[in-house]
């Protein structure tokens, strides 16, 4: 073959190659970052475009692995919408998942999904007519929302994942859906400390280094991305360099998550990855790239990443992570567990234990979506709890491989931890419950004169394109 044609077409192979795509979109997330400050008009245009592509897919072609992607992305571009202040209504992340969830099952007949994730989001209904004898229904209709939003969004999740079957390349692409948004977040915090005139550490959160916003939602988001960066990086399938990429992809959401000096979301992280790697460690073929792995971040963390950020915070970093107090969540908790016990049949409704919460902590947020639960809930609570429980030991039964069920516990994992320490405040652990839910198939074994057609035809393995 001529050498020049032989040349163009490894080329235009590389361009539309696995790793080129990836790097491309996870750095293009960067500038776009930069964008979005300078302009509240690209926020908003990045919001648009991305929910019209989604209803799209939805409405015209709704496959379900696409779909799943594009709530992946949603749900770490959430915090980043609220941020720019271009989200419509506070819960817009949550409602996005439900109806382009929904549309897909309708459009693709679905209509019948697991039993105990109706069940779950059912059992919180009775309570919800409660509030109705003392509260203004404005009030009511925004404790409505806001509080069964979450439960709602994570029984259309788990009812639309289990009808989805996705190959590890699916799954590769999810994660990825998932890291870009998560770069931006990461770019804006980082961008923030760069440029803030006066940069002041205690052994709180800090607003300032993420990004002026809420730092829980800002390292919940930053831990999500963090996980499907390493997830992503333990694809067996994928060249060093690319791995390579991914994991210092993890390293960089690593660190500005525990720059927001907001625990949590280092703790989900790393939740998930323990998890993960319980049963990852099972799989020989990955074994040595799951020792590689964790070995590389370990090292980097400890000898590396952790003494230059301690460094540059003048050792207030280690200080808060080292600090084993709850930041009054034990306190909440009792508030919420009195009103569970002066109400214990139906809970005291949807947003009313808030009036506990001021007694005993002077703020009226939950934090603790299970306690929450049990208070706003009742014994309906419990039993909800129960079967969230229940749901999340059939998805891993049902796993059949151990990347499914190291899959499994990571969401699984993820999102109780998240709903441990900020409730149900994003999508983001209703979507992962969800995903736990996925069955994960063998990727596709091409056979040679399958593989020398594609090769005549100029069609790539991974995406289906000519090029």
């Amino acid at each position: 073959m001529n050498p020049r044609i032989l040349a163009g077409r490894r080329f235009r192979e590389f361009v539309t190659g696995r790793a080129f795509l990836t790097l491309g979109f996870i750095l293009l997330h960067i500038p776009l970052a930069w964008l979005m400050i300078q302009s509240k008009a690209v926020a908003t245009f990045h919001l648009f475009i991305v929910i019209c592509f989604g209803l799209w897919w939805a409405i015209i072609n709704p496959r379900f692995e696409r779909l799943a992607m594009v709530g992946g992305y949603v749900v770490s571009a959430e915090v980043m919408w609220r941020m720019m202040q271009v989200s419509p209504i506070w819960e817009f992340g949550k409602y996005t998942i439900i109806v382009l969830f929904g549309i897909a099952l309708i459009k693709n007949g679905r209509l019948q999904g697991p039993i105990l994730a109706f069940v779950f989001f059912c059992l919180l209904l009775p309570s919800a007519v409660l509030p109705m004898v003392n509260v203004d229904s404005s009030t009511l209709r925004g404790d409505i929302s806001f509080y069964l939003s979450g439960p709602l969004a994570l029984a259309i999740s788990v009812w639309f994942f289990s009808h989805v079957r996705m190959t590890g390349a699916d799954l590769q692409k999810l994660m990825i859906a998932m890291i870009g948004p998560a770069i931006s977040l990461a770019t804006v915090t980082l961008l923030g400390i760069l440029t803030t005139q006066t940069l002041r550490f205690s052994n709180n959160s800090n607003i300032i280094t993420s990004g002026g916003f809420g730092p829980n939602q800002v390292s919940a988001t930053l831990g999500l991305g963090t996980l499907a960066a390493f997830l992503a990086a333990m694809d067996r399938s994928i060249k060093p360099g690319l791995k390579t990429f991914l994991l210092l992809v993890t390293l960089f959401l690593a660190a500005q998550c525990a720059m927001t000096f907001s625990r949590g979301g280092l703790y989900m992280a790393s939740g998930g990855i323990i998890f993960a790697s319980f049963y990852l460690i099972r799989d020989r073929r990955i074994l040595l790239q799951l020792i590689a792995g964790i070995a590389v971040l370990v090292l980097a963390i400890n000898f590396f990443l952790l003494p230059r950020l301690d460094q540059f915070t003048s050792g207030a970093l280690s200080k808060r992570f080292t600090n084993t107090r709850l930041s009054g969540r034990d306190r909440i908790a009792e508030a919420d567990l009195q009103a569970f016990t002066e109400h214990p049949i139906f809970g005291v409704g949807p947003g009313q234990a808030r009036t506990y919460r001021m007694k005993l902590f002077d703020t009226s947020a939950a934090h603790t979506e299970f306690s929450r639960l049990l208070a706003e809930h009742g014994i309906f609570g419990l039993c909800a709890i129960l079967v969230l429980f229940a749901l999340a030991l059939q998805h891993l039964r049902r796993a059949n491989s151990a990347t499914g069920k190291a899959v499994v516990a990571s969401m699984v994992g993820f999102s109780f931890l998240f709903m441990m320490a900020i409730a149900m405040r994003l999508a983001a652990p209703a979507f992962a419950f969800g995903l736990s839910a996925l069955s994960l198939i063998p990727d596709p074994v091409i056979d040679p004169e399958t593989q020398k057609h594609r090769d005549s035809q100029n069609i790539h393995p991974l995406y289906g394109a000519r090029y």
